[in-house]
């Protein structure tokens, strides 16, 4: 099985995309040849995507690189270092790097995994989206299943 994972929480403002994303895409019953996961914040539930089962997972979440504001990027978990600082591992402190060095640790199946990183504009506490994210969603979610079904 093959998924595409949304990450995020409506709450914050962009950091929603990637939820948005995976409700655009049952919306609009683009699910064949994979599954769209809608995982929220608790981003320690990808444990439980990492079996032989699992033929490849692409991970969409908003993403600070420097670009502007919409861009968005496709990349491993070997192109990128975390730069959160986090007091533990817990369902409240999402980084998933570290989840995936605890999978790693802990001898579950990594199938190939690749993230879809997309610039916010604004991460605050507030519901929606922002009007650049918002105008280049229909781009997103074409962009995503594409690269779902490579």
């Amino acid at each position: 099985m093959r998924y595409l994972i949304g990450v995020g929480n409506y709450t914050a403002f962009d950091d929603s995309i990637g939820l948005r994303i995976v409700e655009s895409i049952a919306e609009a019953g683009l699910e064949k040849g994979f599954r769209a996961i809608d995982l929220s914040g608790n981003v320690l539930n990808l444990m439980s995507y990492l079996d032989a089962g699992t033929e490849s997972i692409l991970i969409v979440d908003s993403a600070r690189m420097g670009k502007a504001p919409g861009d968005y990027e496709f990349f491993q978990a070997a192109d990128v270092e975390t730069k959160k600082e986090l007091s533990g591992l817990s369902t409240h402190e999402a980084d998933l790097l570290k989840i995936l060095e605890l999978a790693r640790r802990t001898a579950h199946h990594i199938p190939p995994i690749t993230f879809m990183g997309i610039e916010p504009e604004a991460i605050k506490s507030e519901l929606g989206l922002s009007a650049t994210l918002q105008a280049r969603l229909p781009e997103y979610v074409r962009a995503a299943v594409r690269r779902c079904l490579a």
